[in-house]
């Protein structure tokens, strides 16, 4: 039987092989070769039984590739998107000066009648976040991003404490909204099985707004209020923060991270206060007041490099 037609045979039997067989094929390649160099009329035959059967190299038959995957980058920019919620801490607005008499202070200087400092006491509600930022990863270890943050629904609810016919229920509020710019440096750390954790600082400035204060006074009448002018301020601000990345894909990461910020401080202007009492409505003249606006956050964000 000629080469052709055992290999055409073999191939025909290929994958019912025995592995005994198979072993016992490789044992003697060489001793078949070694009739092939010397012209045995088994030599060939063999040889074309051992190249289909025992898996010797052919050229018909590429190695197996592996399936391409594509490396995470360990430089380069990326662009993030996020939201979350801050829970703002507990604070007040008090006098810029309480002893101004020019104009004058809106509580003054001394204790309300709750024996505090005269004041509005309480604090802005839990705030929707939305932010997105522009970095760049230097290597494995070191980002460093700009982070642009709003918050645009921060609502003060407080008592204030003024003495006099005004009695214990004051209510407060105002509505204010922030906007901020931070420069933002990471560190990212050791990978924890899937998940890698990151910290970070930030520095940079805010700008926060209140449309007026509205003080309410039930116990001298029903619409009895005052209500001061609205005021915005610029203010040196920075952030903390701790958190984890999940990589979705080579490009695109999941961060979780909680974040604490001081904000600087929400201030009204000095101005003309609107007075509504059941006699009469007129104006006077005050001074301005501030609150400190400090929180903590948890926030959701994609990070895709490019």
């Amino acid at each position: 039987m000629t080469t052709a037609a055992y290999t055409k045979r073999c191939h025909g039997l290929r994958g019912y092989v025995p592995p005994t067989l198979r072993h016992l094929f490789r044992s003697v390649r060489m001793t078949h070769v070694g009739w092939m160099k010397r012209g045995s009329r088994l030599g060939l035959p063999l040889a074309a039984v051992l190249t289909c059967c025992v898996g010797l190299p052919s050229h018909s038959e590429p190695a197996p590739t592996q399936p391409a995957t594509t490396p995470r980058r360990e430089s380069g920019a990326y662009g993030r998107l996020g939201a979350g919620v801050n829970w703002p801490e507990t604070g007040g607005f008090k006098d810029a000066n309480c002893a101004s008499k020019q104009p004058p202070a809106l509580f003054g200087c001394g204790t309300g009648n709750n024996g505090r400092r005269l004041g509005a006491t309480g604090g802005f509600d839990p705030a929707l976040v939305v932010e997105g930022g522009l970095g760049y990863r230097f290597n494995r270890w070191i980002r460093a991003e700009a982070l642009l943050s709003w918050q645009p629904d921060l609502d003060f609810k407080g008592q204030s404490n003024f003495r006099g016919a005004a009695g214990s229920n004051q209510p407060v509020n105002g509505a204010v909204s922030s906007m901020a710019g931070f420069g933002v440096a990471y560190l990212d750390l050791p990978r924890v099985g899937q998940l890698r954790p990151f910290l970070g600082a930030g520095l940079g400035v805010a700008h926060n707004q209140i449309d007026s204060l509205n003080f309410r006074f039930p116990g001298i009448g029903a619409r009895a209020s005052t209500t001061t002018p609205g005021g915005s301020s610029s203010d040196l601000a920075y952030l903390l923060t701790a958190g984890i990345s999940l990589p979705l894909s080579a490009r695109l990461d999941l961060d979780l991270a909680y974040r604490f910020s001081d904000l600087g401080n929400v201030k009204t202007s000095s101005g003309q206060a609107n007075v509504v009492r059941p006699a009469r409505t007129f104006s006077i003249p005050i001074e301005g007041t501030s609150a400190d606006l400090k929180a903590h956050g948890l926030l959701l964000s994609l990070r895709y490099a490019f």
